[in-house]
């Protein structure tokens, strides 16, 4: 994959954990996933990728995280039931935000992005697209840690 498609997804994650939440994210590191891995995400947040370039983003996350960026942004919450889809709504804005601001920052190319599409489960499976590698930035500060799976032909 090329590297100007990893930056772009990896700069507009730092800048929208620094936007939504203040939150300094520090990549911290890149690599191929492999589609039979384990992993401790429990909620991903996917979005398509079309036009010039193809494929599938994720924004994975474990729960812990989630409801804590949710209880930090001042959001009030009333049940478990409000908080469960209040969360998928936070995760599924996030990977909008991010998936649109890299392809923004990716200006010679024309491409279009799905509404996001929230997965649940602890060890959940995506099945991912046959184009490309999937790739994994891992970024991590010191409340946790979250990862972008790219899956991207170009």
């Amino acid at each position: 994959m090329e590297k100007d498609l990893i930056a772009a997804f990896a700069q507009a994650a730092k800048r929208t954990f620094k936007d939504m939440f203040n939150i300094d994210a520090m990549e911290a590191g890149v690599r191929e996933l492999s589609s039979s891995e384990d992993h401790a995400w429990d909620i991903t947040g996917l979005v398509g990728i079309a036009g010039q370039v193809q494929g599938v983003i994720a924004i994975r996350l474990a729960q812990p995280l989630v409801s804590s960026l949710l209880s930090g942004s001042g959001v009030a919450v009333s049940s478990a039931e409000e908080s469960h889809q209040l969360e998928g709504g936070l995760v599924g804005e996030m990977s909008n935000i991010i998936a649109g601001a890299a392809v923004s920052a990716i200006r010679d190319l024309e491409i279009q992005i799905t509404p996001p599409v929230i997965v649940r489960g602890p060890n959940h499976k995506i099945g991912w697209p046959n184009i490309a590698p999937v790739v994994a930035i891992s970024f991590e500060f010191p409340a946790g840690c979250f990862e972008v799976d790219l899956c991207i032909r170009h």
